[in-house]
């Protein structure tokens, strides 16, 4: 028996001694608890039911600087030990990217990376989060057939009658004390009432307004409709359109994976499996609490991203996958899709202001 054969045959029995399982591939961290478990074992038991490696063997881990030689776990279908996309640790992954071949200057790609939510270690409640987060990966894709921005801002109609404004341009002066002001905005009041047409029918209608509805007599009763009905006329609103504040973008992206090759297949589902999970909100010690899920960051790759918009940090808010995209379920041999189509559906965490554009942006602004 050959030293590799005999090296691996000892890691086997290792892995049963110390109850690790021999179904999975092991990757550095295995291999690292595994020769610290070995070596506790290995002074505990005084090496009962385990061989001694040669202590010239390169691989003897109680050598310094030896390593174990492990043997990567094969499927149906052989693989190259880097040809699909591996998860490093529990929360970075390697970048993820479709189609699965080589990236250069005379492509345009679409970046989402992915970004540890934090907020701001200013103690303020309000500014959204910290743009000094961990970035835990990539995932490139091609530009989508569709692309489109939509910048918004919410307006409203406002109003404010005479009435109304007497009444404020009064109580602010009573509030302030200023005798002389409440009495000049009580006047001016007066004034603009007696400019009225039947000035004597609306007070009239005021009050019986009043009545009714203190009474519950015949349900609520506008005083609008109810001088347009009397007099034919009714109170300007002085009606305007009024800015409410910014609003959140929305943007939504559709792909469509049609793999090629094995590797590519398991790039596509690496790929889905990666947003699905990152979108999806974190449990904390306990079950009284949920963390906020990771974001995203979405950049365009390439020469066009000089006549695209800029965006800022996303969360996604929905993912929608069609498994028979092109209208019946195919599959490769070893169960793939054959075609898939995935919808994200991102909104920006913080909206966009003027004074944005002011800074070193390219493109279109946002």
């Amino acid at each position: 028996m050959g030293a590799a054969e005999r090296l691996n045959a000892k890691e086997k029995a290792w892995r049963n001694e110390l109850g690790f399982d021999l179904d999975t591939g092991a990757n550095q961290e295995d291999v690292n608890r595994l020769k610290k478990a070995v070596r506790e074992v290995r002074a505990r038991k005084g090496l009962d039911g385990l061989d001694e490696l040669d202590p010239d063997d390169p691989n003897n881990p109680n050598r310094e600087g030896g390593e174990f030689v492990i043997e990567p776990q094969t499927s149906e279908i052989t693989k190259k030990e880097d040809d699909t996309p591996k998860q490093l640790a529990q929360s970075k992954f390697e970048d993820l990217r479709y189609p699965y071949t080589s990236i250069d200057g005379t492509q345009d790609f679409i970046k989402f990376t992915i970004v540890e939510y934090k907020r701001k270690a200013s103690g303020r409640l309000v500014g959204g989060p910290s743009l000094n987060s961990d970035l835990l990966g990539n995932i490139i894709l091609p530009i989508p057939s569709q692309l489109t921005d939509a910048n918004s801002v919410d307006y409203g109609q406002g109003s404010l009658n005479f009435v109304q404004e007497t009444a404020l341009n009064a109580g602010s002066s009573l509030i302030a004390g200023n005798v002389d002001r409440f009495k000049a905005s009580i006047t001016r009041g007066i004034n603009q009432m007696g400019n009225a047409q039947d000035n004597e029918q609306l007070v009239s209608n005021w009050f019986a307004m009043k009545a009714v509805n203190a009474l519950g007599l015949g349900g609520a009763v506008n005083f609008n409709q109810l001088t347009a009905r009397s007099s034919g006329a009714v109170i300007n609103p002085n009606m305007e359109l009024l800015f409410n504040g910014p609003t959140l973008r929305n943007f939504s992206f559709q792909f469509k994976f049609t793999p090629r090759f094995q590797q590519e297949s398991e790039a596509v589902k690496s790929i889905i499996r990666t947003f699905k999970k990152n979108m999806a909100p974190r449990k904390g010690k306990g079950t009284a609490m949920l963390k906020t899920p990771n974001v995203f960051q979405i950049q365009y790759v390439g020469k066009a991203k000089q006549y695209l918009n800029n965006i800022k940090l996303c969360a996604l808010r929905n993912i929608s996958t069609n498994y028979t995209a092109d209208g019946n379920f195919t599959t490769y041999a070893d169960g793939a899709p054959i075609s898939s189509t995935i919808v994200l559906s991102f909104t920006e965490l913080i909206p966009i202001y003027n004074e944005d554009y002011d800074e070193s942006v390219g493109g279109v602004g946002y």
